[in-house]
């Protein structure tokens, strides 16, 4: 007896081409590699324990991901379908070349997983208001997929976009789950990726924005997001761009947010909510864009208060000044930042970038804040400086990425003189060097 052999796309093609007369097939495969000389094992550089030994086992990490998608046209009643699934594997590397792994750390075991991060239908409704329902990414200011790592998170949700007014778009979201997992991006549960998936508060989150571009040369927003029983937020920004020569853009944009923790949060932490700070932040950004070159600088503040402004359990924020790889300062409450940006296209050979990131943590009155995360090692007058170069080059279906990241932050890196786990106020840590390679083939 002879067994036909099928591949992952065409199982998944067979159960939805029975109602679908166009089905297109994506996808890719990936192969993610960071080496670090960091000393000292803090719980951040994503390795444990760290030598210093850069490019040895205990100081390099390493994953693999296979996605396979398929979108269904001309389903019944006009509806599209969407369906993706994600392979993760070690390899089989940790414990040879690697001592740590990109996504899906579970504690101290690294383990394999596949899950669906896609599964959704969109249709047409009242001729310009789609709706979208089920597992997808979404891209709003304090709710969105962190694309960073080798696999991004994706939200259960319902989303409704209205598009009757001219070049605007009014969107209403209902968020209720989400494998968002902080610095590793995509949680795993108790392992199995399929229990990865955790709501936002009791009952989900609320988004609510509106897009518009009628201003000429601009795109303005405006969102409001309301997570049950943990807290409030809103988002404001506006950006500019003019024509002012030929293949020459202005760059200016402003932001202004503001974070409202609920009091049930604090009763839920046991901590008082009188005298509780909310918090706001605003940003600024002026650059150049010419002749394939990039050009930018960026300045952020946000005042005291116990919450930050990263993505809603992840650590990337959409502020000007967010770094290149150390997520979760910028956004802390408390903290000035400032970043440059250089990037430069060269035709046929590579694309080319600097980026240079500062923040200056101010004590936040020596109280901690809810969003944890990185943040919590800091102390009063820490510093963090971040500058990474880049070059990326795509050789026809195949992209290729490598990274230079210099680290000096005061809270990273530092030696457990205790034993217990505790940095040590009085000292700071170490520079450090991190070394990544992307290898990406698309389908």
């Amino acid at each position: 007896m002879k067994f036909a052999k099928l591949s992952l796309a065409a199982i998944m093609a067979m159960g939805i081409s029975a109602f679908a007369t166009d089905i297109k097939v994506d996808g890719d495969v990936k192969v993610y590699y960071g080496t670090t000389d960091a000393d000292y094992n803090d719980g951040i550089t994503r390795v444990s324990p760290t030598t210093g030994d850069m490019f040895g086992q205990k100081n390099s990490y390493g994953d693999a991901a296979v996605r396979v998608g398929m979108t269904a046209e001309n389903m019944p009643a006009g509806l599209t379908g969407r369906l993706s699934m994600t392979y993760l594997t070690t390899m089989g590397l940790e414990g040879r070349l690697v001592n740590g792994v990109w996504a899906g750390l579970s504690e101290d075991t690294q383990l394999d997983g596949i899950w669906f991060d896609e599964m959704n239908l969109k249709g047409t409704v009242f001729d310009k208001t789609t709706v979208i329902a089920g597992r997808q990414y979404l891209d709003t200011p304090m709710v969105f997929s962190e694309k960073w790592n080798i696999a991004k998170n994706s939200y259960d949700a319902a989303v409704v976009v209205d598009q009757h007014i001219e070049k605007t778009a009014l969107v209403a979201a209902w968020v209720w789950r989400s494998n968002i997992n902080g610095s590793l991006t995509v949680a795993n549960g108790d392992g199995s990726f399929n229990d990865g998936f955790d709501t936002f508060g009791d009952n989900g989150a609320y988004a609510f924005g509106a897009v518009t571009s009628l201003i000429p040369y601009t795109t303005a927003q405006a969102w409001y997001y309301s997570v049950d029983s943990v807290a409030d937020a809103y988002w404001l920004q506006a950006d500019i761009k003019p024509t002012i020569g030929e293949d020459m853009n202005l760059e200016i944009g402003g932001q202004f947010a503001g974070t409202l923790v609920a009091d049930s949060t604090y009763k839920a932490l046991g901590i008082p909510s009188s005298g509780q700070d909310d918090a706001t932040a605003w940003a600024i950004k002026a650059g150049i864009d010419f002749a394939g070159a990039r050009i930018s600088a960026a300045y952020s503040s946000t005042d005291k208060g116990n919450l930050g402004f990263a993505n809603v359990g992840g650590d990337q924020s959409k502020l000007y000044t967010e770094a290149w790889w150390n997520y979760g300062y910028v956004s802390a409450p408390d903290t000035d930042a400032y970043n440059v940006t250089a990037e430069y296209s060269w035709a046929d050979v590579a694309d080319f970038g600097a980026y240079y990131t500062h923040t200056e943590f101010n004590g936040n009155d020596g109280e901690a804040f809810l969003n944890g995360g990185i943040t919590n090692n800091l102390s009063k007058d820490d510093e963090m400086d971040e500058f990474t170069l880049t070059a990326s080059k795509s050789f026809g279906a195949f992209d290729a990425s490598i990274a230079y990241i210099y680290t000096d932050a005061d809270n990273l890196n530092w030696k457990d003189k205790n034993g217990n786990g505790q940095r040590d106020k009085n000292e700071n840590g170490d520079s450090f060097n991190t070394l990544q390679v992307y290898l990406t083939y698309n389908f």
